[in-house]
């Protein structure tokens, strides 16, 4: 064991070890409370926010629905919302998804629509058209000028696939070595990480890990959580699909569940400009919060909508129930 190490198991002991009076900590909730007015942490979503205090720092937050239920765009609307709104800057790990197709998606969110002359197109697909051999130069020179203008260097992307907890630990110091303020690391997403055991049993270390992370550093910790089978794209309750879900529901502060809706006036089909999220704010106020969505399929945009969620019901049944 080298000298870094002995000094670093040293700090952990102590750290362990340590016990204070309610009143020692007194300096730490007035630094805390007033680092939340000075630099909030947002989901974009109001009711969300007032709920959870635009206090993110130090939890960690589930993400949780089927394929297509928006969660992984939700978190990275949050990263780039907060990338872009606020001081800190976040880490996007992205374990699931190449990094070239991550970049779609951020060249959508930050550009929309590009129109020229009749012809308007998703930013994306209008750049991947117009793209030649002969201007290959001229268009990376472009967006490449746009990205940096946009998010400059407060949006942070890993590729590395397989990270355990204690990857992100040596991702986060080598950021802050860097003068790298960060604030937010999103890991997309849980059955990708590493791990020596079962998969129950990697979920719950690896989730347990991810909240000390959150604790350690004083930053926001999302999770991007898949399901097993057993419920349905319009299951507003998904808690009890996630997998591993005990240990995982047991880790987590709060968690955000997605659902699809359907337009049961048009044979079930899925509505594709609007959605359902249900924040349970665990150990917060212990509120549940439901949030229709609105989606814009231009930029890729989660954002709340006036729509009543008791029309779309608190699940499948109760749905059927109010039709």
């Amino acid at each position: 064991m080298g000298l870094n190490d002995l000094k670093n198991k040293l700090v952990g002991i102590d750290k362990k070890l340590s016990l204070k009076a309610p009143y020692q900590i007194v300096d730490d909730w007035v630094q805390n409370e007033l680092d939340i007015k000075k630099n909030p942490m947002t989901t974009g979503f109001e009711d969300f926010d007032n709920t959870l205090r635009s206090n993110l720092k130090g939890k960690l937050g589930i993400f949780a629905g089927y394929g297509g239920s928006k969660k992984s765009l939700f978190a990275l609307n949050l990263s780039c919302h907060n990338a872009f709104n606020h001081k800190g800057k976040s880490i996007y790990s992205t374990m699931e998804m190449s990094s070239t197709n991550l970049l779609d998606r951020m060249i959508d969110f930050q550009y929309g629509r590009v129109t020229e002359g009749i012809v308007s197109s998703r930013a994306v697909d209008y750049w991947r058209q117009k793209l030649t051999e002969e201007n290959k130069e001229q268009i990376k020179e472009h967006l490449q000028k746009g990205l940096k203008d946009y998010y400059g260097d407060r949006l942070l992307i890993s590729q590395q696939s397989r990270m355990k907890p204690d990857d992100y630990k040596q991702l986060i110091e080598k950021a802050l070595e860097e003068n790298n303020d960060i604030d937010t690391l999103i890991v997309d997403g849980l059955s990708m990480m590493g791990g020596v055991g079962n998969e129950v049993e990697n979920y719950s270390e690896n989730s347990l890990q991810l909240k000390e992370i959150a604790k350690d550093y004083n930053i926001f910790v999302g999770l991007i959580a898949h399901l097993s089978k057993g419920g349905d794209i319009d299951t507003r309750n998904v808690a009890p699909f996630i997998r591993g879900s005990q240990k995982i529901l047991d880790n987590c502060d709060f968690y955000f569940m997605f659902s699809l809706i359907k337009d049961v006036m048009n044979d079930g089909q899925v509505e594709k400009d609007k959605g359902y999220i249900r924040l349970v704010d665990k150990r917060g106020t212990g509120d549940v919060v439901n949030q229709v969505y609105s989606f814009d399929e231009d930029r890729l945009l989660l954002y709340p909508s006036a729509i009543d969620p008791t029309i779309y019901g608190d699940d499948v049944n109760e749905k059927k129930k109010k039709y």
